[in-house]
């Protein structure tokens, strides 16, 4: 009787934790982009059970789901996760892309597999790799990428960190994916990033390079690193990646710096529960600005 009487509770106020945020089902949808490595997914799969335990710490959970998603190479990809969504009556999800910054990904390859936004090219490529386009009933409303807010310079300042041991004989090189269609947009990040770190550590020296997931490691990203280390006793190479570390790039090239004081991190931002806390304040955000729309009567579709 006394575990009836409990899980009655439990009901209720889930129940009512949930409705209290608006009339519709809220589902939480965290998607990255996926690699076919399963230890660079790892860190990223670990997402959904850490923002499920920090969003029910923070006063209520709103989401009826919350689930990460992939977009490509390995499952839970974003058709099964939405379909799962319409199994458990989700009828409004929040998407979160898991991205560094705008790039090709998140502006068209995840609105068409949503099916926010339809183009024939777009189509026919995500034909080709094989990637299922979601069609639902459920309303989407996509949040921002990662460079929103101070995230990327609080982790990339202590991945720094990490790996200095004397800042007034050291350079740093960010290598980042980038991405040509949004170039000002990537380059004003890393030097956002860059000279906050440096204003934060007295490191006197840091450039970066774009250099994808290390295809143009040895055009774009070599060169840097080797003039960055010309002046100086010591250089870190950060990477500025969800969850790759750059220094597995640097192993086909160690005659190119042998001898040289070159240090690779082999981190990216995660594990790091600062992402996690990310992740939760955009949902909060979301669904109490939603609560509040819902109850003037507007709709949030057309504001947020």
């Amino acid at each position: 009787m006394k575990k009836k009487c409990v899980f009655i509770m439990i009901f209720f106020i889930s129940f009512f934790t949930i409705n209290s945020y608006g009339k519709e089902k809220l589902g939480l949808l965290i998607i990255a982009h996926g690699a076919p490595q399963k230890e660079w997914n790892r860190p990223v799969l670990n997402l959904e059970k850490d923002v499920k335990q920090l969003i029910s710490k923070n006063g209520g959970n709103p989401f009826l789901e919350i689930k990460v998603a992939l977009m490509e190479f390995n499952e839970p990809s974003i058709y099964t996760t939405v379909k799962e969504f319409e199994k458990h009556g989700v009828e409004k999800i929040y998407a979160l892309p898991i991205f560094i910054a705008p790039s090709g990904h998140s502006v068209y390859d995840i609105p068409t597999i949503l099916g926010l936004y339809e183009d024939k090219k777009f189509l026919n490529q995500l034909k080709k790799e094989e990637i299922k386009v979601v069609h639902t009933n459920i309303k989407i409303l996509l949040g921002p990428t990662l460079n929103y807010g101070n995230l990327l310079k609080e982790i990339m300042l202590d991945r720094v960190k990490e790996l200095s041991t004397n800042i007034n004989n050291e350079s740093m090189i960010i290598l980042a994916h980038g991405d040509k269609n949004y170039e000002k947009i990537w380059l004003d990040l890393c030097i956002e990033i860059g000279s906050y770190i440096c204003g934060e550590t007295g490191i006197k020296y840091f450039n970066y390079a774009f250099v994808g997931i290390g295809q143009s490691f040895t055009v774009n990203g070599v060169p840097k690193i080797l003039k960055a280390n010309e002046k100086y006793e010591k250089t870190i190479v950060q990477g500025l990646y969800l969850s790759m570390g750059v220094k597995s790039m640097s192993k086909r090239y160690q005659e190119i710096f042998k001898g040289k004081n070159i240090v690779f991190s082999n981190k990216g931002l995660l594990p790091d529960k600062r992402v996690s806390e990310w992740i939760v304040n955009r949902a909060l955000e979301y669904a109490e600005k939603k609560r509040n729309l819902d109850n003037s009567g507007t709709n949030l579709d057309n504001t947020y």
